[in-house]
């Protein structure tokens, strides 16, 4: 597999569990094995024979004498060992009686099929953790509960309860799944060799990052694809993907739970709650991993991972077809999958107009035209043409083949799948051949690609978003996310750890205290010393009611803009008074804040919020009233270095208003960053004491002249939060 462009970044790693007496047992004892061909204790033990299970195997059972042809053992202490694994094949009540009694044999490994733990509420919970609490004392190793269990299939190890593929292909991707449905699909598509299939369960004791920090040292694997409903370990995991980056091994990531909807049948199934899907994003991205987002995009990127034998030296993507209408498809469907095409040099497209039809257009992406198909001298010089220009580090190959085309069609099109791999001889360079529909590719067609380091994918959409994956995976880099660390305020931290909401006056001290530049503003109990204040500030100005019970002031009527002089800040004092009384009468009412009216620059939004189980995260986007509307947002974890701000702030579209849309000027956008830099800091100090902070709208003024934090929002955690942090 490749060596690995970068370290990681990840924690120091703490020494992995050996799993080998679950993943590569010598001996293997089914509880539960049954005669019965419809139990699943009946299937572990047809599936190792199936499998060629090479070690000693020994069924369980009270009284069968035996079991396709084994002899049953009445118990653990009638075997004459102590196995390496006992497979556990019982209803969930009986489970934990069967694991003391495996631990006290001797037994180092269990898989646990039963449902009935953390997925069924409460007691299940209990259940559940009365397993783990067991297993931590005894120190087995559990996959499950809740599970199909697992397959080594090199080894011919099948301690598995569903059939295997058929035909069985060994190969190089492990696929490890919390959902053994996806499990099953994802084993069964037959696009790449399988070296693994752990149906992962609810994970009470073995989860993701385990299974994946034995994948980094096994010889067999070469791609793990992770099917995962949520994350409950994350310096694990990132230790684990470390090791697996560095052995060369890509991780494909496939996380469910994106939705509200989606992340309440996580829980359902599993007992886990998804959590924010921009957290866990940006997670997965600093882990270096890859991140699709259906099954049809994860197989077609682990088939292009596990096959491609040579690495991209840049970006730079060129595409051939013999198709006009395709190249079209090709333009639209890799501009959304993030593709660059390059731009060919100008020897390039001159050895391209002397090889192609006078008809042809010379570009990238290049439409071949239909005489190519028929004329493989043609093809073979356009596609070499295309692998010499410096600016090209990954050809796609877009030619459809379908398992229904006829004979002289799959013949045609064989003669361009051998052009390209006579091609992928000749060069360093990586070639991806792929159908634009699914369904199947021709099998025909395809087969002399075989060994040739030539992926052949299927489906445009996903073949250019795995081409997009292979490149970023290459080309990935470690954050260096380490910050200035900022103290924490004894007195601020004393104020904050009481609990009381802060009304705005005091947010925005606590932030001008901690370096963040906030509007000039002040207080004031009645209409006349609102209108002084206001002539002392300068007009025009802007009054908000001041009260630490109306967080959102806007829907309660307590904001009023471009006051212009001291008789419109005294009328505007009174109807507000009037409306925020009728609107909010429980709410406590100290008077209001008259504020600058900060003018011009690009109003954006910035915030911090808790996201578990990864900590905390920055937020930056278009902010002012159209922030819900725009929804243009994006999200990094903490700790923020300037570094990861920019590229936070570079992720949103407001990026364009910041840099001087339509002939504007530009705003000062190193500004906002820092502020978001800061925003990371005063979070890291005061991890314990808030759960949030919402600065909306923050004014990016002109380049050089800074920014404003116009309204702030600082949610508290409660004091018993802070004893238990």
């Amino acid at each position: 597999m490749f060596e690995p462009a970068f370290a990681s970044a990840a924690p120091a790693a703490a020494p992995p569990r050996d799993l080998a007496p679950l993943m590569r047992p010598a001996s293997v004892a089914v509880l539960g094995a049954s005669p019965r061909p419809d139990s699943f204790g009946h299937s572990v033990v047809r599936n190792l024979l199936d499998a060629g299970y090479a070690g000693r195997l020994y069924p369980i059972h009270p009284s069968a004498p035996e079991v396709l042809g084994l002899r049953c053992h009445a118990n653990l202490d009638s075997l004459p060992e102590a196995p390496d694994c006992a497979v556990v094949a019982l209803p969930a009540d009986k489970v934990l009686p069967a694991l003391a009694q495996a631990a006290a044999r001797g037994i180092r490994a269990a898989v646990l099929f039963a449902s009935g733990f953390a997925e069924l509420g409460e007691e299940g919970r209990a259940l559940q953790a009365e397993l783990a609490a067991l297993c931590a004392r005894t120190g087995l190793l559990v996959c499950g509960p809740n599970c199909l269990g697992l397959a080594n299939l090199h080894a011919g190890i099948s301690l598995y309860s569903a059939p295997l593929p058929e035909p069985l292909v060994r190969g190089g991707v492990a696929i490890a799944s919390h959902s053994g449905s996806g499990c099953i699909a994802l084993a069964g598509t037959g696009r790449f060799g399988l070296s693994h299939l752990v149906s992962v369960g609810n994970a009470a004791v073995l989860d993701v990052d385990d299974y994946l920090g034995f994948f980094a040292d096994d010889p067999h694997t070469q791609v793990a694809a992770l099917f995962m409903e949520s994350v409950r370990h994350p310096q694990r995991f990132l230790r684990a993907a470390a090791r697996m980056r560095a052995a060369g091994k890509p991780v494909v990531v496939l996380k469910v739970g994106r939705s509200a909807e989606g992340a309440a049948a996580t829980a359902a199934h599993t007992g886990s709650l998804a959590g924010s899907h921009a957290a866990a994003a940006a997670f997965f991205r600093r882990a270096g991993v890859v991140l699709v987002e259906d099954m049809d995009e994860m197989v077609e990127t682990c088939a292009l991972l596990a096959e491609a034998t040579r690495r991209p030296a840049g970006d730079g993507v060129a595409v051939i077809n013999v198709s006009g209408g395709e190249v079209a498809l090709t333009c639209d469907l890799a501009q959304a999958a993030g593709l660059r095409f390059a731009a060919l040099q100008p020897a390039t497209l001159s050895a391209l107009r002397d090889c192609l039809p006078p008809f042809a257009t010379p570009g990238n992406p290049l439409d071949a035209t239909g005489a190519a198909v028929f004329d493989m001298r043609m093809y073979g010089r356009a596609i070499d043409a295309l692998l010499a220009d410096p600016g090209v580090s990954l050809l796609g190959v877009s030619q459809d083949c379908p398992v229904g085309m006829g004979e002289k069609a799959a013949a045609n099109y064989r003669a361009i799948a051998e052009t390209t791999a006579a091609a992928a001889a000749r060069s360093d360079k990586p070639l991806v051949f792929y159908s634009n529909v699914g369904g199947g590719l021709h099998a025909h067609t395809i087969e002399p690609l075989r060994g040739s380091g030539v992926a052949a994918l299927q489906g445009a959409r996903a073949a250019l978003l795995a081409m997009r994956h292979f490149i970023d995976w290459h080309r990935w880099q470690p954050v260096a996310t380490a910050q200035a660390a900022l103290r924490a305020d004894p007195g601020w931290a004393e104020r904050l750890a009481t609990g009381r909401p802060l009304a705005e006056h005091e947010a925005k001290r606590f932030l001008a205290d901690h370096g963040l530049p906030v509007t000039r503003e002040a207080r004031a109990a009645d209409a006349q010393a609102a209108a002084q204040r206001a002539a002392d500030i300068g007009f025009p100005v802007a009054m908000k009611i001041d009260s630490p019970d109306i967080p959102h002031k806007t829907e309660a009527g307590g904001v009023r803009l471009h006051l212009r002089d001291e008789a419109e800040v005294r009328e505007a004092f009174h109807r507000m008074m009037a409306t925020v009384r009728e609107r909010m009468p429980a709410a406590r009412i100290d008077g209001v804040l008259v504020q600058e009216m900060v003018q011009g620059g690009v109003e954006m939004i910035a915030g911090l919020t808790r996201q578990p189980p990864f900590g905390q995260a920055i937020v930056a986007g278009a902010g002012g009233v159209l922030v819900e509307l725009l929804r243009d947002s994006a999200l990094d974890l903490s700790p923020l270095n300037a570094e990861a701000a920019q590229a936070l702030v570079a992720s949103t579209r407001a990026a364009r208003l910041l840099a001087g849309f339509r002939g504007a000027a530009p705003a000062d956008r190193a500004a906002f960053e820092g502020l978001l830099v800061r925003l990371s800091q005063i979070g890291a100090a005061y991890a314990q004491h808030i759960e949030a902070i919402d600065l909306n709208p923050v004014t990016v003024l002109a380049a050089g002249h800074g920014v404003r934090v116009l309204d702030a929002l600082i949610e508290l955690r409660s004091p018993s939060s802070h004893r238990s942090h």
